[in-house]
């Protein structure tokens, strides 16, 4: 009895890191209550009277009692059905066996579990309990559960995913000891107290599953992972060990590539040849010398390395990029039944004790997505060649029908060449919008601090603003992250639509008796908005039905407009990142807010978080 206690003790001692995970703690917890019953139960063996016996017993019972539900905890963790148990159930096994615990402790107090004690005489003396019609009902949750959980291991041994055999055989070799001394201990063929007959029964037995599993992680690695990852992704996720051993893998893995669960157990360059980077594979053994060394030049050598499957016959190997100091590739392409598919690898580290142990490799088909970035590249490419076009091939017949009409003016003017030459101004407008449009809607690679206010100035000294007027905002002078170039044009193209709106729509009294005065036709505010800034005017507004719509490309209500202005301002606003939407202004006119804008007190992330002021700054 001594003997099997300091085992059980020494190995829960042994297993004990605070870095392990639920599983393994479970498993440390097992061997500790082995550890402990041992002790009580040789104290009851050794006490030098009846009343130490007893209370020995009662304790050595309240502990014993929680092995069934530390297994059925443990299995049902590792089985994956934990998380699916309602955590109120959860909650009252452990209540129910507290309660029993302390009822057991307690029962000379009351007499609720056992209605009196009898010391057996033979082979040894030792205490047992005479159990009240009560204890079969405060007992039975417990008894069940060791056959519940015998049953749920036994299920998973047989159903569960094949890499998972090796784990749910060694978790059943540590069990059966634990559930046949019980079940032959209650048929009597057994002498002792069963807690004794427990104790020395297991511990050797759980001694030598627990190297077996902290020598191959099997708490750590692929149950971990599993839980992790595993269950949750569409994309093939497989997980190796240090020495690049396949030992796990979801549906998904074995569905993309079916060669998987033919090589359990062996690196897994033999089910995936394209996941070793090429410089490994020039130094790798004769062992696996067919597999490294196949590349797109020798298709044929991954099919013969690879054994037969669907895989090796139908997929061949592309150039592979490598991760630096990632064992694995970043990336691969192959061919798939006549079709290129292209995997991006996310490799994931897993480590036991601060220590690497193996990897999780999520393989994700980008196939679709990297399609898609090519076809946006090209859109890009035929963009710009269409704004070289605008710029170039269009402007030379503009500028010759330009001389043509004012030749023509000068020998014989009339309305028609006036029309004719208002056209020509309206598609050098279409044309100079078009193209800002094109390029300033491009995606904004650096951006710098600029001053809002000195901006805003800025460009209302660019803009044909009549008689109109310009009130910065006190408040607007802060400095922003931005293009300093394209926000210019973005206050252009808003004070060129506030003018233009406020001139050609009626004007309300107040305006009117402005102009009257000598006042300005529409003033134009600069100011700052909740996380942003904003341009308004006190012209007419624009009507809430509207206001959707006046970013749209072509949309415009002036005949000679273009439409584009605020299709401009948008689509610069998106490449820096913000938010435009139309508003009303305070003095009922039209209000374009900018959110979503970065400014200096709110650094971006690139300045680590935080405020970076340079000498033009200060």
């Amino acid at each position: 009895m001594a003997l099997s206690t300091a085992i059980a003790a020494w190995v829960a001692v042994w297993l004990w890191d605070e870095e392990l995970n639920l599983q393994g703690r479970l498993f440390v917890g097992i061997v500790a209550v082995y550890a402990v019953s041992g002790l009580l139960v040789t104290g009851e063996l050794l006490a030098p009277s009846r009343t130490w016996m007893i209370a020995a017993f009662n304790f050595e019972a309240a502990v014993t009692g929680l092995l069934p539900l530390l297994w059925f905890l443990l299995v049902t963790e590792y089985t994956g059905y934990l998380r699916r148990i309602p955590r109120s159930v959860v909650y009252a096994l452990v209540g129910w066996h507290v309660v029993v615990g302390v009822l057991e402790i307690t029962n000379p107090m009351h007499d609720l579990v056992w209605s009196g004690y009898t010391v057996v005489a033979s082979p040894f003396p030792y205490i047992q309990g005479e159990g009240t019609a009560i204890a079969v009902a405060l007992l039975l949750p417990g008894s069940l559960l060791y056959y519940v959980t015998v049953a749920l291991l036994g299920a998973h041994l047989l159903a569960g995913p094949n890499v998972g055999r090796k784990q749910t055989a060694a978790l059943l070799a540590g069990y059966l000891p634990t559930l046949a001394i019980f079940t032959l201990w209650f048929g009597g063929a057994i002498p002792g107290p069963l807690t004794g007959a427990l104790v020395v029964g297991s511990p050797l037995i759980l001694g030598v599953v627990a190297w077996a599993v902290f020598r191959h992680q099997l708490f750590d690695l692929a149950p971990l992972a599993r839980e992790s990852v595993l269950e949750v992704l569409d994309d093939a996720v497989v997980v190796v060990d240090r020495d690049r051993r396949l030992l796990d893998y979801n549906a998904a893995a074995a569905g993309t590539f079916p060669a998987i669960p033919d090589h359990e157990g062996d690196p897994v360059e033999r089910a995936v040849p394209e996941l070793r980077p090429v410089d490994d594979r020039d130094g790798a053994g004769s062992e696996d010398a067919a597999l490294d060394g196949a590349t797109v030049e020798d298709p044929t050598a991954v099919t013969a390395a690879s054994g037969p499957g669907p895989p090796s016959e139908s997929a061949e190997v592309l150039t592979s990029n490598e991760t630096g100091d990632s064992p694995f590739v970043s990336a691969f392409t192959r061919f798939e039944d006549g079709e290129v598919r292209e995997y991006d690898v996310t490799v994931s580290p897993l480590e036991v004790r601060g220590s690497v142990a193996g990897y999780t490799l999520v393989l994700r088909d980008v196939t679709a997505r990297r399609q898609q970035v090519r076809d946006l590249e090209q859109q890009t490419t035929q963009l710009e060649q269409f704004a070289s076009t605008l710029s170039h091939d269009l402007r030379n017949p503009l500028n010759v029908a330009y001389g043509r009409v004012e030749l023509a003016r000068e020998r014989h003017d009339d309305e028609h060449l006036e029309t004719a030459g208002d056209a020509l101004d309206r598609i050098e407008g279409i044309i100079d919008d078009t193209l800002t449009l094109a390029r300033e809607g491009q995606a904004i690679d650096e951006l710098e601090r600029v001053d809002l206010s000195t901006v805003a100035r800025d460009a209302w000294g660019t803009v044909d603003t009549g008689d109109a007027e310009l009130d910065v905002d006190p408040d607007a002078g802060v400095r922003i992250y931005a293009d300093a170039t394209r926000l210019q044009s973005v206050f252009e193209n808003c004070y060129r639509n506030a003018v233009e709106h406020g001139s050609t729509s009626p004007a309300s009294q107040a305006q009117q008796d402005a102009v009257d005065h000598g006042g300005p036709s529409v003033t134009v505010t600069v100011e700052r908005h909740d996380d942003g800034f904003a341009v308004a005017d006190d012209g007419p507004g624009v009507p809430a039905d509207e206001r959707e719509q006046v970013f749209e490309y072509a949309y415009t209500t002036d005949d000679d407009g273009t439409g584009l202005g605020l299709a401009i301002v948008e689509a610069i606003a998106r490449a820096h990142g913000w938010s435009v939407e139309m508003a009303d202004s305070d003095d009922g006119g039209a209000k374009v807010v900018f959110s979503g804008v970065e400014t200096v007190e709110t650094p971006i992330a690139s300045d680590g978080g935080e405020v970076v002021v340079s000498a033009v700054d200060d």
